[in-house]
């Protein structure tokens, strides 16, 4: 399948909270979707095939820090690069933005986000215990530095 990294659009809330239900056990509503793209200060984007959302991603912005808020791809899709490339354009819009970091959290257990983060340049700052629920685990804390 060939991909399209674009900005999400308002229409794409609904789609983006449907794969959001397929792979998280605490998903995010449409309403949440809908929330996060209409703040200016938010980067969205998603990853399209012929016009359906297979991937999608999401970085709030809050003066020259940011966080990676959402990232998730289509089971289906996985192992295609699809994560590297919204990831690598959202790190380049934030960078534009003037963002002096972006921050994450990611469970402890999901090895292939980890290796990914790592392959960007994310290191690890520290561990927030107790932080994911349903089933409960802690989350490393990562960050990535961007020099302007």
């Amino acid at each position: 399948m060939d991909f399209v990294i674009r900005a999400m659009q308002k229409e794409d809330a609904m789609a983006a909270a449907e794969l959001e239900k397929r792979i998280f056990s605490v998903p995010w509503s449409e309403k949440s979707f809908l929330d996060a793209y209409a703040s200016p200060d938010n980067i969205y984007l998603a990853a399209v095939s012929e016009e359906k959302i297979y991937g999608y991603c999401g970085i709030w912005i809050s003066y020259e820090t940011a966080d990676l808020c959402n990232i998730a791809v289509a089971p289906e899709c996985r192992r295609e690069g699809i994560a590297e490339k919204m990831l690598r354009r959202a790190v380049k819009l934030s960078k534009e933005r003037g963002v002096m970091k972006i921050l994450l959290e990611v469970r402890q257990s999901n090895h292939a986000a980890i290796c990914l983060y790592r392959k960007l340049g994310f290191a690890q700052i520290g561990v927030r215990r107790g932080y994911y629920h349903a089933p409960e685990e802690d989350a490393l804390l990562m960050q990535l530095p961007l020099s302007h």
